[in-house]
């Protein structure tokens, strides 16, 4: 019956049992994602620091197109004193594409599909840009509510809207990661559930099913890059505001 609920693939399933000092430290599904991830992620990082080549190979052109790919999105939305969080975007684009690229492979977990993370990955980095505007711009921060030369008549409105929502900043960009993940997914799922049973009653339809689902399975894969790149290139933006006036 597990093999026809499409929310299956999505439960956290605890692993390992363990409290420290009345806290809480099991382990689960996701606790070994999250950990493997990071150790992929220092891993890949350290080996490429250690085999730069002078006549790159094909590796090592596709991290540097990477790269490159993310320093634009940075400069050319952020600014250039937004160069400097260059490592902090390089860092959530490859992690949320990892994300979002396992989660993908058969019997796997997708940490992207759950609010919690999605959400928390975008609240930290709104408190973070909200310091830093802080820091940078002291009361001048406060003209992202408020941009000069406006009308007085229109000032009230013109508040409230953009309070409103620079408030909905984090719940709209962890929700959009995450809906675009779950729907994503759940597509698969029931899709590909459909085809075992095409292949019991009526095996001629499994070939059309089978190319439907290769090709959901290619739109995915392209869904999870451009999540990524989404959620970086809105990260840049928010950074702006935070390092130049209005």
């Amino acid at each position: 019956m597990s093999l026809f609920n499409p929310f299956e693939q999505f439960e956290i399933n605890l692993i390992l049992p363990l409290i420290l000092n009345n806290v809480d430290i099991s382990f689960s599904n996701l606790t070994v994602l999250l950990i493997s991830s990071t150790f992929f992620i220092l891993t890949l990082t350290y080996s490429l620091d250690k085999s730069y080549l002078y006549i790159p190979n094909n590796w090592q052109i596709t991290m540097e197109s990477t790269y490159l790919f993310v320093y634009s999105i940075v400069s050319e939305q952020g600014g250039r004193k937004a160069i400097k969080y260059l490592p902090h975007l390089f860092t959530i684009f490859f992690l949320i594409l990892f994300f979002n690229i396992t989660g993908l492979t058969p019997f796997t977990f997708t940490a992207t599909s759950h609010i919690i993370i999605t959400f928390s990955l975008a609240l930290s980095y709104y408190i973070a840009w909200i310091i830093i505007g802080i820091k940078q711009l002291k009361t001048k921060f406060l003209y992202v509510f408020c941009p000069r030369n406006m009308p007085g008549w229109l000032l009230p409105l013109l508040i409230s809207v953009e309070f409103l929502s620079f408030l909905l900043r984090p719940i709209s960009l962890g929700i959009r990661l995450f809906a675009n993940m779950l729907a994503g997914h759940i597509l698969l799922h029931i899709l590909s559930t459909a085809c075992i049973y095409l292949l019991t009653k009526l095996l001629i339809l499994t070939i059309p099913a089978f190319i439907i689902i290769g090709a959901i399975a290619v739109l995915e894969l392209g869904i999870a890059f451009l999540q990524a790149y989404i959620f970086t290139i809105l990260l840049a933006i928010y950074l702006k505001d935070s390092l130049y006036s209005h």
